[in-house]
């Protein structure tokens, strides 16, 4: 019996199918590792291919819920409010004063100051005795001064967070 000259590179690419992580805690610990290396495109990729293949209750869906937040701050800081907020809403119960932090942060490496402070605001208002929530503040605050961005300070104004006692 003769094989055909395209068996070993059909077997080949099912290897590497198979080695390509579709296995959700793979995956997301590949845009995990995306993420670090500034790839938030690539990672935001292996996110939602999470997402898409597990139901809500799968252990690897909450990470990949905030992780694809995170991410899309890198990319889209709308975006991330917008989803970061509904993932607090629906999954109240998860999500941490550190998850409020770390998106916070992220969308103020992304130049997303307005976002930020929805964010910074949501965080601040559900845990507000937390040292975390008053560093948070904090740095909203100086990113809006420090960037000039007079819509944010103004902003920042309105809420009580500039100009008055928190």
């Amino acid at each position: 019996m003769r094989l055909s000259p395209q068996l070993p590179a059909a077997l080949l690419a099912l290897a590497l199918a198979a080695c390509s992580g579709s296995d959700p805690r793979e995956r997301n610990d590949a845009g995990r590792a995306a993420l670090g290396r500034g790839d938030a495109r690539s990672a935001l990729t292996e996110f939602e291919a999470v997402l898409g293949a597990v139901d809500a209750q799968h252990p690897e869906h909450f990470r990949a819920a905030l992780s694809r937040c995170e991410a899309l701050a890198r990319l889209d800081g709308a975006a991330a409010r917008q989803s970061f907020l509904e993932l607090a809403r629906v999954e109240s119960d998860q999500v941490r004063e550190d998850d409020y932090s770390l998106i916070c942060s992220a969308l103020l490496a992304g130049n997303a100051t307005m976002d930020a402070i929805d964010v910074m605001h949501a965080g601040h208002e559900r845990f507000a005795d937390s040292p975390k929530m008053k560093a948070m503040v904090a740095a909203v605050v100086a990113a809006a001064e420090r960037e000039e961005t007079p819509d944010a300070v103004r902003r920042l104004e309105d809420m009580g967070y500039i100009g008055r006692a928190n």
